[in-house]
């Protein structure tokens, strides 16, 4: 069990497997609860599995799965747990874990019972941060970089063109469901960060929610995700690198005075050399 959950009440922990459970995980038939992940995911599969045992005295059954997708062979880890002590907990938490339409017509979906974080957005400031910091080991993604902008003045008439470095850095929740996503913005506010929803060409129209102020990522990061969760193969410039480390790379360049977050250019010649050695450093950082 993580440290930081051996002291929460049975109660709250069960908040904790809700959160696991609508974001990557799912409650098959109202007969088990499942968590399918990529074959690297093993870390969360154990935070899984301690929350089971720790509610409920049994651990989920780990399966190495494979699928042959398009002729490649990809392999992914599922956990499958059979409780329905565990399901009827849950169902007081929230009618439904159901986050997406799958083969119901959008309209229908909507009308029924819809997944509800209510349990979350009346809890104490380190439940709220302890299940947010959840959500992101789950579904969520932290990309960092160093932006080159071209800018333009008007003086006396005459343009003016001239070159920016800045420093931006992104926290995301890849979620769709409007009501969730709606309640996630909740949460957040209450956590005082300021979180946009993100569109997407999908079925509701939404791809989740972004935070991009620097003082609200500089918040995040000093608290990080919960376990050794590896980015994806969809990131192209970190891939198998922890989370964590991205995050604790992303703390020390906002607190170092001797890195400008932001610096302007007469070239870009001189602005792309600048950001190239920004690069350099953030790389370093993470590798």
């Amino acid at each position: 069990m993580l440290e930081e959950l051996n002291d929460l009440s049975r109660k709250d922990l069960i908040k904790i497997l809700a959160v696991v459970v609508l974001s990557d995980g799912y409650m098959y038939k109202d007969r088990c609860l499942k968590l399918f992940t990529s074959s690297k995911s093993d870390c969360q599969h154990e935070f899984f599995s301690d929350l089971c045992y720790n509610l409920f005295s049994k651990k989920p059954r780990k399966y190495h799965v494979k699928f042959d997708r398009d002729g490649s062979i990809e392999k992914y880890l599922q956990s499958t747990f059979r409780s329905r002590e565990a399901i009827a907990e849950l169902l007081k938490l929230n009618k439904s874990y159901k986050t997406t339409c799958g083969k119901l017509k959008k309209e229908e979906f909507l009308k029924l019972p819809q997944p509800d974080i209510s349990f979350l957005l009346s809890s104490c400031p380190r439940i709220k941060w302890l299940a947010f910091r959840t959500w992101f080991d789950f579904d969520g993604s932290i990309s960092p970089f160093f932006k080159l902008r071209k800018k333009r003045d008007i003086k006396n008439g005459k343009n003016y063109d001239y070159f920016q470095v800045q420093f931006v850095c992104t926290v995301r929740i890849a979620e769709t469901n409007p009501s969730l996503v709606a309640q996630l913005v909740r949460l957040t506010d209450s956590l005082g960060l300021n979180a946009i929803i993100e569109k997407k060409n999908n079925w509701s129209g939404i791809d989740g929610i972004c935070i991009s102020r620097m003082r609200d990522v500089g918040k995040f990061v000093s608290f990080g995700p919960m376990t050794d969760i590896l980015v994806s193969r969809k990131s192209n410039r970190f891939e198998g690198i922890k989370k964590k480390v991205i995050c604790l790379a992303v703390k020390k360049i906002l607190e170092d005075n001797s890195i400008l977050k932001s610096k302007y250019f007469k070239n870009r010649e001189q602005a792309m050399a600048y950001k190239n050695q920004m690069d350099k450093i953030l790389l370093s950082l993470v590798k």
